[in-house]
């Protein structure tokens, strides 16, 4: 079950609104500006308490307005997120102060937009990312194993900073064991996302010879501990930790060579959406919650056909789905469901 009553107020350009979406497809619709990103905006903003669209929360407020706020229904918890000059406040369950991380699990959502493409085209930082927070939704443990790595990985750079061998050495022990459960957690979410990533290329890109690999941050033949030890005169000479998790990356390969050199803007978008689908039913069979998808834009970049492949993946996803489009025959293909109409910041059922 998806998000079952959504109320705003002050995001952006949208209107206070108060909507009952569908648990499976919503389609909202309306003219470039009319406000149909700043709806997804305000899906996310309420569970991740940040906007994917800025860095800077306060440039989420409507022009004139000194605050917003977000509130979201979801299988019998209620959240309220409000940002305004003091800040960011959380409310779960009529509770203040919930717990970022908790409700981050009860209300998951997943974006999906053409600033994806990014996992593809970008640096490793962005895939890490990805995968960091993919492996937070369906393993319990993850959280505390990479903040252990990450303490120990501060206090190891800090002594090569400060040229104490010694005291770096001392953290190698706990380092590689924070390091060792990281990897075994991402390795597993890496193995439930290949096969259904893989169905899916090979049905939406059924000429390419696609590959995803993970990387875990060291030589393959070779442990950390080992990599570690034979590294630790580069490491001091540099200053900080060369391998670990902290270096981990997803390759894409398309003949053999990097994906982002051999394909196409549009098949390159589809890649992207395969790996975020991939995810989302990855959650779904690891912990039984579905994440709600917030697709921008689907229909850039990609022709009709291929649009329709994505749309009924989506519907067959079973889950709950927001997707925009700038008119109603654009997205016809997702069939069922409920329609959303914006027009001047003004959001109702269509």
């Amino acid at each position: 079950m998806g998000i079952t009553r959504l109320a705003a107020e002050g995001v952006r350009n949208l209107e206070r609104f108060e909507i009952d979406p569908g648990d499976g497809i919503n389609v909202v619709f309306g003219e470039n500006a009319a406000g149909k990103t700043s709806l997804l905006e305000a899906i996310y903003f309420v569970s991740r308490t940040r906007s994917f669209r800025t860095a800077l929360p306060r440039h989420m407020i409507a022009a004139g307005r000194e605050g917003l706020w977000v509130r979201a229904e979801r299988e019998g918890h209620v959240v309220g997120v409000a940002r305004d000059a003091e800040g960011t406040k959380v409310r779960l369950d009529g509770q203040d102060g919930g717990s970022l991380s908790e409700i981050a699990r009860r209300f998951p959502v997943q974006v999906i937009n053409n600033e994806h493409q990014r996992l593809l085209l970008d640096g490793p930082e962005v895939r890490r990312s990805f995968l960091n927070w993919a492996v937070f939704h369906v393993e319990p443990d993850f959280q505390e194993a990479w903040g252990r790595y990450l303490k120990a990985l501060r206090q190891r750079n800090a002594a090569l900073r400060d040229q104490q061998p010694k005291t770096a050495w001392a953290y190698d022990e706990g380092l590689v064991a924070a390091a060792q459960a990281v990897d075994a957690l991402r390795r597993q979410l890496v193995e439930l996302l290949v096969p259904y990533w893989l169905r899916l290329v090979k049905t939406w890109l059924p000429d390419t010879d696609l590959e995803l690999s993970y990387r875990p941050g060291w030589r393959s033949e070779s442990t950390l501990a080992e990599r570690l030890e034979a590294q630790r005169t580069l490491d001091l000479q540099r200053g900080f930790t060369n391998s670990g998790p902290h270096r981990a990356d997803l390759a894409f390969r398309c003949g053999g060579l990097d994906a982002q050199h051999r394909l196409s803007r549009g098949q390159q978008k589809l890649l992207v959406i395969a790996l975020l689908l991939a995810q989302a039913q990855a959650t779904k069979e690891r912990v039984g919650r579905d994440l709600t998808l917030l697709v921008d834009d689907l229909a850039a970049e990609l022709d009709r056909r291929r649009r329709q492949q994505v749309l009924e993946e989506i519907a067959g996803f079973g889950g709950q789905a927001f997707l925009t489009a700038l008119t109603p025959t654009e997205l016809e293909p997702a069939g069922g469901g409920r329609w959303f109409h914006v027009e001047q910041g003004r959001l109702r059922p269509a």
